[in-house]
């Protein structure tokens, strides 16, 4: 791999939870960055989540620091105006932090605020609602189940890159320039996503609002056949190809009474769960591979819908940077050949325990300034 590290040596402090900021944090790691993670004494809610965790964190050094307590509060402020890049969570670590930059002699040049709170509940995150408000929950878990997580999700990933940019973007400041203040949403990252989605599937310029219709649906599980499940879409301007596959498979008398309403009986649109059973018992006689075939030779869009159990199992999911935990150690199956070393699967060290490095991360400080 490249020794190329613009940041090299530059001192860190990363204090979030969950995967926004801490992957952000694992970004700058790569560019050679010195992080040092600060978690509450209870921990980063992420530790629960396995291999996902090791991953992002296994470069850092933990510390663990109680910012009620006043003692512990003046050294995370002190870490923090000794560090260059400071990532901090919006509902722990924010004032402080902001407090830490505001001391006489600090170095810091960028702060970077995540907003992935909690919900009341405690389950999920801000993630969740968001991505429930923007119709991205169907693919995160079942009704009325927990999240799931298989992984590092797209607008998290977004959100971190957009965190890596803002800091980025407060090294390129004037020398003596007062400290950049960022602020990086996990719901403005999925309203990204989101309109992407819809304009890449439509007029961008016709675009008239975000589709918030879904989050009234039952968790989108596609078509039933008669072996498993199959997607089903058409673009707007495929009327004609959607009405043939209609007259193909017996749904002539459905396709006049939608009429010109037709669009939003396909894909993610609004009266799918009306439209739904129509379609089913036209395709019942047919298998996953069938309706595939039948649905693509009309010009609409059509793959087997899988369960996460099939995804997984899947030879490409096995092969393409798939992790695992096993022995102690996260593991990371790379499809691809680094430095001429064999295609093969890498281990990534466990992440550091709770407050494995707290007072090493202290007697970094500078003279005089560590607790």
């Amino acid at each position: 791999m490249s020794d190329w590290a613009p940041l090299k040596g530059m001192p860190v402090i990363e204090a979030c939870q969950r995967l926004v900021g801490p992957l952000a944090a694992w970004q700058l790691s790569f560019l050679g960055a010195e992080v040092a993670k600060v978690e509450p004494p209870t921990g980063d809610v992420a530790r629960g989540w396995g291999a996902v965790f090791d991953l992002i964190n296994a470069r850092k050094r933990c510390a663990a620091l109680d910012l009620a307590a006043p003692v512990e509060r003046a050294a995370f402020e002190r870490l923090c105006a000794a560090a260059e890049i400071v990532l901090a969570d919006a509902t722990w670590s924010k004032e402080a932090a902001l407090a830490g930059i505001r001391l006489a002699g600090a170095r810091t040049r960028v702060v970077v605020i995540i907003d992935d709170t909690a919900t009341p509940s405690g389950c999920g995150s801000s993630e969740t609602l968001a991505q429930a408000a923007l119709a991205i929950t169907p693919y995160i878990g079942e009704q009325c189940a927990p999240p799931e997580r298989l992984g590092a999700d797209l607008a998290s990933a977004s959100a971190a890159a957009t965190a890596v940019q803002a800091a980025l973007a407060g090294l390129l400041e004037d020398e003596g320039a007062p400290p950049l203040v960022a602020r990086v949403a996990i719901d403005r990252a999925a309203s990204a996503l989101k309109t992407i989605h819809w304009a890449a599937r439509s007029d961008p310029d016709r675009w008239a609002g975000y589709h918030v219709g879904a989050i009234t649906r039952a968790p989108d599980r596609g078509y039933r056949v008669r072996d498993g499940f199959v997607t089903l879409d058409f673009l707007p301007h495929q009327r004609a190809a959607w009405r043939a596959l209609c007259a193909e498979i017996g749904l002539d008398e459905f396709a006049d009474a939608v009429g010109d309403d037709w669009f939003s009986t396909v894909g993610m649109e609004d009266r799918i769960d009306w439209a739904r059973p129509h379609y089913e018992r036209a395709l019942a006689r047919f298998t996953r591979a069938e309706a595939v075939m039948l649905i693509r030779r009309h010009g609409g869009w059509a793959v087997p819908f899988q369960s996460p159990a099939e995804v997984l199992g899947h030879p490409q999911s096995l092969l393409y940077a798939s992790a695992f935990f096993g022995d102690g150690q996260a593991h990371l199956r790379l499809p691809w050949r680094i430095d001429g070393a064999p295609q093969a699967t890498r281990s990534y060290a466990v992440a550091p325990p709770l407050g494995a490095h707290t007072h090493e991360v202290l007697a970094a400080l500078p003279a005089g300034e560590a607790s």
